[in-house]
């Protein structure tokens, strides 16, 4: 039985961490994709870097792309029982912007939860993951970093529990400004911009449900769940799609997107419009259901 402490969460210096990491993504390196020479490498150095600082060895496991090569980054944290759950962030941007939602809070959200369970039980196997070339033009192809490893992991024969993919976790408005696919959705959802959503297809349902109510549980934000058929609402555009097609259960954590966030893959996207504050209590929320399950 792993007893669930909240002692070695210490706010203030996730948000300070949160906020480190998004700066040195957004503002020193910025666009990182692979027409902006260096940047991808860069980006992966710094991923690496932070990984190894925590005590973890990282895996690179690198694929050509475009005439180029291209790195996922794996570091493993072993579990006391079986099973395995895996994390993961996509860390490129398309190009013209810095990325600093999309997706720059995730992936330091993944440096942050990487971190708190370097010291920290867990009943599960976590791999937590940084993926390359989420974004067009590889997005749903066999060179999009996700489908990468999650075709590895299939040919290892490694059964996965499900995968949590961290899609824009930065982007929070007390405003009613906050859109839906469909109209009447904003009958039963909230008008305000200001919670944290879990979606998912029907196959990964258990697991919307589980870190719906885990966030809610464990932090001080409101989150909200969406499962339904894998083409609508938006909830295939992240790195959960590559597991789904690969026959493996996933779930998108995210702040919606497109749906609140109209500096989505625009030069705007930059540091100043992030709430580092919720951020960290979302991190918060998927530490401690991760250490529950």
């Amino acid at each position: 039985m792993i007893k669930i402490e909240s002692s070695h969460f210490q706010k203030e210096a996730v948000i300070e961490n949160l906020y480190r990491h998004v700066e040195y993504l957004s503002v020193k390196i910025g666009e990182r994709h692979l027409w902006k020479e260096g940047s991808l490498e860069r980006t992966a150095d710094y991923i690496e870097s932070a990984f190894t600082s925590y005590g973890y060895s990282v895996w690179r496991q690198t694929y050509p792309c475009y005439g180029k090569k291209v790195s996922n980054l794996i570091v493993e944290k072993k579990g006391e029982d079986e099973g395995t759950v895996v994390i993961g962030a996509h860390y490129d941007t398309v190009p013209g912007t810095p990325g600093a939602d999309d997706n720059g809070s995730a992936v330091a959200g993944l440096l942050e939860l990487a971190r708190l369970h370097r010291e920290a039980p867990n009943k599960k196997t976590l791999l937590f993951v940084a993926f390359a070339n989420e974004e067009p033009p590889c997005f749903g192809f066999p060179n999009m970093g996700s489908m990468i490893y999650a075709k590895h992991l299939k040919e290892q024969r490694r059964p996965v529990e499900v995968m949590v993919s961290l899609e824009m976790i930065g982007f929070f408005r007390p405003e009613r400004i906050q859109n839906y696919p469909l109209p009447g959705m904003s009958l039963f959802y909230p008008k305000t911009a200001d919670f944290i959503g879990v979606v998912g297809n029907f196959r990964s349902s258990k697991y919307v449900s589980l870190f719906k109510k885990g966030i809610r549980k464990h932090s001080a934000i409101n989150a909200r769940a969406l499962t339904g058929p894998e083409f609508f609402g938006g909830i295939s555009l992240s790195d959960n799609f590559s597991f789904w097609r690969h026959g493996y259960k996933a779930i998108m954590v995210t702040d919606t997107s497109f749906f609140r966030n109209r500096n989505y893959h625009q030069e705007t996207d930059t540091i100043d419009t992030l709430d580092f504050d919720k951020m960290a209590e979302v991190v918060k929320g998927v530490h401690y259901t991760l250490r529950e399950f």
